[in-house]
């Protein structure tokens, strides 16, 4: 019977299931939990998911759901079945999701600007998977509070391609990614001043950093340009406009500043973390390194910058992993193999049962097969007491058997699992290395490397350096910065020299384009080799 592949959000877990399957019965197949007062029989309307693609809705659902959430995509669990893959939202799970919110920055040389008292601001780091909105005192600088929450558009794919895609279909389409996110951001803004207790008519300022292609979705430009070579942005300047101009209803009267954009797949979020740990600064050689489903490096030679994208693809986010998922409860975040015949040391968030893999617990994975042999620096396993060929994809380790740690399933790495994980890691290395050649610069130089995001701060740094993501540097080199483009945000929204300087690295920072540098091929070749890269 054919199968199809069911992703559920906000977790990301991926379900192959077949034609006869409901969406409810996936949801329970994988142990999370919808409501359904009426256990699956059509007559409680509360098992309420949002579908893309939407199927036509059934008469129970004509009868049980209002005309918003049908035209939204709203439908009942229990009501159908998939004939191509899916996606579905799972709502009021997204408070389980760890979002990483707080970040560390270099000291500030700017104050904040004068004449603001009494005056609150808003600053947004617009990822494509999470957005966070911070509240700050704009007369002082001090954070009040923050808010987070998944990204809408997650819904339309999880990368930044598959949402220029969905965008280019029809205006239709691309003004419904728009409107997605810039309700979201209504939502945090409201939600933060209501739980601040700060009247929405004293914010007077509203900053946004994102990649270029959330940039270009926010803002409503035609992001065609950027799903095609030479991927040119149809805008790098900085934007300033009102909320209302914008189409934020929130802050109507409020002056929204989006940053400025460097190329294609290099944002306004790459300068705010260049900013927030001032890189343009740098007494010695160091890397800032920011992994998502684009790779964005930035390497800093005494300050001055180089920087490109790598296409890492959303391995270490879960989503090409076969039991992988985002950092939510029942996640894996990290796995040590002491005995090659006995289940691995496991830690779950949450301390519940484990669903899957997030993407600390994915490098943890490759890094600890090869350290046991059970991988070659290729990245071929070898068939052990827990590396099994019973399942559809081949030679596959298992992680979870049923019983272990009170599971019902397996959760199994397989060899496509590996593979998915050499070609990421791969592209980030790569990349990394093209900017250490154009910059004349050896491993040996670097003084410190700075990870960014939730995946550089959750990671295990030796593990990452045993399968080679990064250069070979000493272990207290590398350094996690957590969220550095909403600590660059914060400085935009409190000091136009902030932005003035933003503006100016934007001009200056040397980008290369690495689908079209001379030796990328080769090196990447060599980059995705299983073993601790030196020169």
């Amino acid at each position: 019977m054919r199968e199809h592949i069911l992703v559920l959000e906000p977790s990301g877990l991926r379900i192959a299931i077949n034609e006869q399957t409901t969406i409810l019965e996936a949801i329970r197949m994988v142990g999370l939990q919808v409501s359904s007062e009426c256990g699956g029989r059509g007559t409680c309307g509360k098992c309420r998911v949002l579908i893309n693609p939407a199927a036509a809705p059934t008469q129970v659902e004509s009868t049980l759901l209002g005309k918003h959430d049908l035209d939204g995509g709203v439908r009942l669990a229990c009501q159908h079945r998939i004939s191509s893959d899916t996606r579905a939202v799972i709502p009021h799970t997204t408070a389980a999701v760890k979002i990483l919110a707080s970040g560390v920055s270099s000291p500030s040389d700017f104050a904040p600007d004068e004449g603001h008292e009494g005056e609150f601001g808003i600053a947004v780091d617009l990822g494509t998977t999470t957005i966070v909105a911070y509240l700050l005192d704009l007369s002082s600088g001090n954070q009040i509070a923050n808010s987070a929450d998944l990204n809408p558009q997650v819904i339309f794919g999880e990368d930044v391609m598959s949402r220029i895609a969905y965008a280019m279909k029809d205006e239709k389409s691309g003004t419904l990614l728009k409107r997605s996110v810039l309700e979201k951001i209504d939502e945090l803004s409201t939600m933060l001043c209501s739980a601040s207790k700060v009247p929405s008519d004293q914010l007077s300022r509203l900053v946004v950093v994102g990649n270029t292609a959330m940039h270009h979705l926010a803002l409503g430009l035609d992001p065609a340009s950027l799903g095609l070579a030479p991927y040119e942005p149809q805008m790098r300047d900085a934007f300033t406009s009102k909320g209302r101009e914008v189409g934020l209803k929130s802050v109507p009267n409020t002056e929204v500043y989006f940053a400025p954009n460097v190329a294609g797949f290099v944002g306004g979020d790459t300068l705010a973390f260049i900013l927030s740990q001032r890189l343009d600064l740098a007494d010695d050689v160091v890397l800032g390194i920011d992994i998502g489903t684009n790779g964005e490096i930035v390497l800093s030679k005494r300050g001055e910058l180089f920087c490109c994208s790598a296409a890492a693809g959303s391995a270490f986010e879960g989503a090409t992993i076969s039991h992988g998922m985002r950092g939510q409860d029942g996640a894996i975040e990290h796995l040590a193999i002491r005995e090659i015949e006995d289940a691995p040391d496991l830690s779950v968030i949450g301390d519940g049962v484990p669903r899957g893999l997030c993407g600390s617990a994915i490098v943890d994975t490759v890094a600890e097969l090869l350290r046991n042999g059970l991988i070659n620096a290729s990245g071929r396993m070898k068939v052990s007491a827990r590396v099994v060929d019973n399942t559809k994809e081949g030679l596959a380790y298992l992680v979870v058997d049923v019983g272990e740690h009170a599971s019902k399933s397996r959760i199994v790495f397989t060899q496509k699992d590996v593979r998915q994980v050499q070609l990421a890691k791969g592209a980030i290395l790569a990349g990394t290395q093209i900017l250490m050649q154009v910059a004349n610069v050896r491993t040996e130089d670097i003084k410190a490397i700075y990870l960014a995001g939730a995946f550089g701060n959750y990671i295990d740094p030796s593990s990452a350096l045993r399968i080679g993501l990064f250069p070979h540097v000493d272990l207290e080199s590398i350094i996690a910065v957590g969220n550095a483009a909403g600590e660059g945000a914060k400085r935009l929204l409190i000091s136009k020299k902030s932005r003035e300087l933003i503006e100016q690295l934007r001009k200056e920072i040397n980008y290369y384009e690495l689908a079209t540098h001379d030796n990328f091929a080769d090196v990447f070749a060599q980059a995705t080799v299983l073993e601790s890269i030196r020169d």
